[in-house]
């Protein structure tokens, strides 16, 4: 019983690992489709802007592969693409605390979600140590570990074939 509450537990875990990670997916894909609507109508404004434009690209390709990949290394990379990014735009027209706000309360939702992603992967990576992995259903883990008992050897088994590999090699006594 205690393992079927514990599979319950962790396939409901996953379950919600899964949706997270298809709304982080969509998020992403939404806000790259966003930035390249905006290089592709304004390419010409200046130079900062392409580098911003880069920028952005870049985290969001470095998060959408931390989410896709499970792997906090891509997320912590589009984290700092992010502040760098935020850093780029404050100080290129100079520091005011209005635009400061303003860039910050724009990259919020993306400040969000990449740390939504990093809890998301710990979570994933804890879950792929647990028994049961990926289903979490009590009848596949037996059956699994019922092919793994069925693998082994009875020693009784060995024993036999020992005897019999060594009878087979003295000959029968219809030979003599």
């Amino acid at each position: 019983m205690e393992l079927e509450e514990e599979y319950s537990r962790n396939r409901v875990e996953m379950k919600k690992i899964k949706k997270q990670a298809t709304i982080m997916t969509v998020f992403y894909a939404i806000y790259l489709a966003f930035i390249l609507f905006e290089a592709f109508y304004s390419i010409f404004i200046s130079k900062i802007f392409l580098i911003g434009i880069l920028l952005v690209i870049a985290l969001v390709a470095t998060g959408f592969l931390g989410v896709f990949r499970k792997d906090n290394r891509f997320t912590i990379a589009s984290l700092v693409l992010t502040s760098l990014h935020i850093m780029l735009l404050l100080f290129w027209d100079g520091f005011d605390l209005v635009g400061t706000i303003i860039y910050i309360a724009a990259n919020s939702p993306f400040i969000y979600y990449i740390v939504q992603t990093i809890k998301n992967n710990n979570r994933y990576h804890w879950l792929e140590q647990q028994q049961g992995f990926p289903n979490f259903e009590v009848q596949q883990t037996m059956a699994e570990m019922d092919k793994r008992q069925r693998a082994i050897k009875d020693p009784y088994a060995v024993k036999k074939e020992e005897i019999e590999k060594r009878t087979g090699a003295t000959g029968q006594m219809e030979d003599l």
